[in-house]
């Protein structure tokens, strides 16, 4: 019989053989601590006094994801081989941006770690038991976001109130995706906590939980929100559908669920709608009545809706970016003919999409290789849920993850090595790879 995929055993041969000498200085019960100091890491990016240079902050990076292989690798334990698709656009994908970088610079950081390391890393998980990598990763995210949350509600008032809360990160967006990872992996840790009998830690698992998500709320980040909730309906439905008997009314209940979420969404854009009016019309009424400047902007209670509103004025700029999208990308990822003005004089943004940015930056390929991509591992996430929902209770994480990635990857930039989501997203998916 022929064998099926990409024989990735050689690189793990390679790989013992060139780690060998830590073998008696790093060991496999160190993996959660190692995913703490990697996700922590990638948390600390996002605060607001981080002053690292981009070159090394990837240098670093690629350092403690090396010392997550260190810890994570069992030698003598199972032979591997990839899937051919996933290991195939990948290196698609990534080679595109080492070539994109020789002409661009700036993306060279990035495409290193994502075309070299990340494969070294799904390689060492898929020769490992995935519930002990998943239960690791899930533990290590979770409380490498907990100290950062303690510290914002330590320092920094919570208010509930147009534009959110941001504790100690730069922006409220940048403080929901923390939410996202640490809610996420607290529900999923307290699912499978709980089929395993262990109640108490299942309790603790929920409470940790339902911090990160009042606290999700209280940032107002819609498309934080977003992702959340369709995480949450994508894992009960999932649940739902692969353990209930009678699975009618609970899919009901989670009709209601839904429903309830656009409400609540409607409301938030009708209120950060509203507050952006009444203060663009007090700008405009100070600058009437100091400089004798026309009132150019509608008073608050006749601003209308539109899609730059709905969408936080993203709308504006992803029609800029397809109009200026290139074979080769651009050299760096702020947008130049998008521009912005406020009180404080021009601004200009990146993409805020993760789809679109790769686009933007490393070219039409790129992009198209990314998105082949990130729907293959959301099938191959869904199969890998349906195929293991029996026998583990962390069958869920890729898929959950997968999802968290394609939600806030439509409104943030999170493609990206040590970014949050983005580092989160690339560890759970070593399973996803194996050849079945």
């Amino acid at each position: 019989m022929r064998k099926q995929g990409i024989d990735g055993t050689g690189m793990l041969n390679l790989y013992d053989r060139v780690t060998g000498i830590f073998n008696e200085i790093f060991d496999a019960r160190l993996l959660t601590a190692a995913i703490f100091a990697l996700v922590g890491y990638c948390t600390l990016f996002m605060q607001q006094k981080f002053p690292m240079r981009w070159m090394i902050f990837v240098l670093f990076g690629m350092i403690l994801l090396a010392f997550v292989t260190l810890t994570a690798r069992m030698p003598g334990k199972a032979k591997v081989r990839f899937h051919k698709g996933m290991a195939g656009l990948w290196f698609a994908l990534h080679g595109m941006m080492v070539v994109s970088g020789l002409f661009y610079q700036d993306w060279l950081p990035e495409s290193v770690p994502l075309l070299i390391c990340y494969p070294i890393v799904f390689s060492v998980f898929a020769s490992r038991e995935d519930d002990s990598t998943f239960r690791s990763i899930l533990r290590g995210a979770m409380f490498a976001v907990l100290p950062f949350l303690a510290w914002s509600y330590l320092t920094v008032p919570l208010t509930l109130a147009y534009p959110g809360y941001k504790g100690v990160f730069y922006d409220a967006n940048c403080l929901s995706m923390c939410c996202i990872v640490m809610a996420t992996a607290a529900l999923l840790l307290a699912y499978a906590s709980f089929t395993q009998g262990r109640k108490k830690a299942a309790l603790i698992d929920l409470l940790l939980g339902a911090w990160a998500a009042f606290t999700l709320l209280a940032t107002l980040s819609r498309s934080g929100l977003l992702a959340f909730a369709g995480v949450v309906v994508i894992l009960v439905a999932a649940i739902i559908a692969g353990t209930a008997k009678h699975p009618g009314r609970l899919l009901a209940l989670l009709g209601v669920f839904i429903v309830l979420c656009g409400i609540a969404g409607v409301k938030i854009t009708k209120d950060k709608v509203y507050e952006a009016a009444v203060e663009d019309y007090n700008l405009a009424l100070y600058n009437h009545e100091t400089y004798g400047n026309p009132i150019t902007v509608p008073k608050p209670e006749d601003r209308k809706i539109d899609m730059d509103d709905l969408t936080s004025d993203r709308w504006g700029i992803w029609m800029t970016i397809l109009d200026n999208l290139t074979w080769n990308g651009h050299e760096t990822s702020v947008i130049r003919e998008w521009v912005a003005k406020d009180g404080a004089g021009d601004r200009h943004f990146n993409a805020h999409n993760a789809f679109l940015g790769v686009t933007y930056n490393n070219g039409f390929i790129a992009g198209i290789l990314l998105c082949a991509y990130t729907v293959l591992a959301f099938i191959r996430a869904f199969r890998y849920y349906w195929l293991h929902r029996k026998t583990s209770p962390y069958a869920a994480t890729p898929l959950a993850f997968c999802t968290i990635f394609i939600l806030v990857g439509m409104f943030e930039s999170v493609y990206a090595p040590f970014s949050i989501i983005g580092c989160v997203y690339f560890l759970v998916q070593a399973p996803l790879w194996r050849a079945e």
